[in-house]
């Protein structure tokens, strides 16, 4: 029997659980938008945890088409400077990175 992490890997991404909300399994929400909020959520919350803890940077690899909205959740989490780089090679991912200069107490 040969071992799954011997076959070779799937031409598309899959997730690692599935979003039973999202229409492609019989759910009500749109995928893409769904999976959007996903992952802005919970770059929200490690934002807030960040900033909790004093850090400076944070650096994130996204989906592109989120790097908007993702500047005004830094911003809210005082991370006023957002810089993107968009991946050559996959120019639907980005790495973002939120910084301020600001010390915390």
């Amino acid at each position: 029997m040969t071992d799954p992490m011997d076959l070779p890997e799937p031409d598309g991404m899959e997730l690692v659980f599935p979003f039973v909300a999202c229409q492609s399994n019989g759910g009500p929400y749109d995928d893409d938008a769904f999976t959007a909020g996903y992952q802005a959520g919970r770059i929200d919350t490690a934002l807030a945890a960040a900033a909790a803890v004093g850090a400076t940077t944070a650096t994130y690899t996204v989906a592109t088409p989120l790097v908007a909205q993702l500047e005004l959740i830094g911003m809210h989490h005082g991370y006023p400077s957002v810089t993107a780089e968009v991946f050559g090679e996959a120019p639907e991912w980005s790495t973002v990175t939120f910084s301020t200069s600001e010390e915390t107490p």
